[in-house]
């Protein structure tokens, strides 16, 4: 029975395939078990590379590229999970008060309970940390049936810087109506002030316990202690690739010596 023709791009293909070596086709080469946020593709460029670099002929070969590719991706692991770990400190809940928006300004002291319940309810409790905190707590306080006394009360906690701004810019004496004045002074609160505060950032000294939590001498000296023994194992694997390459090599050309010989 007559083979079937293959098309141009499937010979093609075919063709390439066979050029590949042994390696590029092996089943059982790249086996590490990813993680579940791992790249496969980046793994798989990276097997590539090393095939492309090394060449590995045969199986003691592919096992010492095998060998450098596991250690030289565990390596890049490590590295990963040092920003994750990092990333994770500094995103904990003390540390995200700038992503915080202010709540909206709401007509009723009521309406303003019903959708501050609502939120807390459905968000992990955010530790009071530093001035922006404090200022979208007291934007928090407005509604315009809010007692006049009680938010001049609330004006005269704020820090010094805060308190002598809407002081100045949103007087108390410049409006007739109450209810005029306590939205203005929100207006002024979450379009001003809060931007202000925000743009200070990132203060690095916001960041010192995190950093300080993360950054520990043990720490860095088990990353790397864990690193210098990648790098090791990598370095056994190189050893034993060169001198397997090295004795192929020889071989060939104790059997091209032994060929000619018979020959002449």
């Amino acid at each position: 029975m007559r083979a079937p023709k293959l098309s141009k791009s499937a010979s093609a293909v075919t063709s390439q395939r066979s050029r590949l070596p042994a390696a590029y086709k092996h089943g059982a080469f790249a086996k590490i078990e990813l993680l579940p946020w791992e790249d496969p593709a980046a793994y798989e460029q990276l097997r590539q590379q090393l095939l492309e670099e090394f060449e590995p002929e045969g199986v003691l070969q592919e096992e010492c590229v095998r060998d450098i590719l596991t250690a030289t991706w565990r390596k890049q692991r490590l590295r990963d999970r040092r920003n994750v770990e990092m990333r994770a400190s500094l995103l904990r809940p003390q540390n995200r008060v700038f992503e915080q928006p202010p709540i909206p300004l709401f007509e009723t002291q009521l309406d303003k309970a019903k959708y501050v319940a609502a939120k807390a309810g459905s968000e992990e409790p955010n530790l009071p940390r530093d001035d922006y905190e404090r200022l979208l707590s007291f934007s928090a306080y407005f509604a315009p049936d809010a007692s006049p006394r009680l938010v001049e009360g609330a004006i005269g906690c704020l820090p010094e810087e805060y308190k002598s701004h809407l002081q100045t810019h949103v007087p108390r004496e410049k409006y007739d109506e109450p209810c005029h004045w306590i939205v203005a002074l929100k207006k002024e609160v979450d379009g001003v002030l809060l931007p202000r505060v925000r743009e200070r950032r990132p203060d690095p000294d916001g960041y010192l316990t995190a950093a300080a939590e993360f950054l520990t001498p043990d720490k860095m000296l088990e990353d790397l202690a864990v690193e210098e023994r990648l790098e090791a194992q990598m370095d056994r694997a190189l050893r034993r690739l060169f001198w397997l390459k090295t004795q192929k090599r020889l071989d060939r050309e104790a059997k091209q010596k032994i060929v000619e010989a018979k020959v002449s």
